[in-house]
């Protein structure tokens, strides 16, 4: 499967009083690092979403496990990889590391999700097209990007990244 990495520098708004990453920022930076490996591979969320008319890929199913603080200053490598693709969902796996230092291992379950008929209609998983599932199950490994803040705005060719999913967004109805 697809692999991409990308690289984020801890900022002082990333960490508590102590100086540590709060936990909630390495989602944050897995979310960082499925877009990223989605605009390496020719399909930049701002331009995917409209051509392929859905709503976006939300997250229906994640989890992490922390081996190592992060710590203010710190550079980060986000190693993201497409684990697999289904009908309707795929899962992506992260890891966090500060050089060989692992700090995460998390996972995210994500749904292909489209518009709806009308508008505050329910929102429902359909099928992922197949030239999406044939160009993130390409067994390749990807070049990273460098991303300066939490935002995760692209410095290595100007692509805006980092996402958007509200707090509160409604559900989606997802077959695993």
């Amino acid at each position: 499967m697809v692999e991409h990495a990308t690289q984020v520098q801890v900022r002082w708004s990333d960490v508590d009083p102590a100086g540590v990453v709060f936990y909630p920022r390495f989602f944050e930076w897995y979310d960082l690092g499925c877009e990223s490996l989605f605009a390496s591979l020719g399909l930049p969320w701002p331009e995917a979403f409209p051509k392929y008319e859905i709503v976006g890929v939300p997250i229906v199913e994640s989890g992490s496990k922390f081996m190592s603080p992060a710590r203010y200053g710190d550079v980060l490598t986000i190693r993201s990889k497409v684990a697999w693709v289904k009908t309707k969902t795929f899962r992506m796996e992260h890891e966090i590391s500060v050089g060989a230092r692992l700090c995460s291992a998390g996972f995210e379950i994500r749904a292909w999700v489209g518009r709806p008929a009308t508008p505050g209609g329910p929102l429902h998983a359909g099928p992922i097209p197949e030239d999406v599932a044939r160009r993130v199950s390409e067994p390749t490994v990807r070049a990273g990007h460098v991303y300066s803040g939490r935002a995760g705005r692209l410095v290595a060719d100007g692509v805006r990244a980092g996402g958007r999913r509200g707090v509160g967004a409604p559900p989606v109805e997802a077959s695993l």
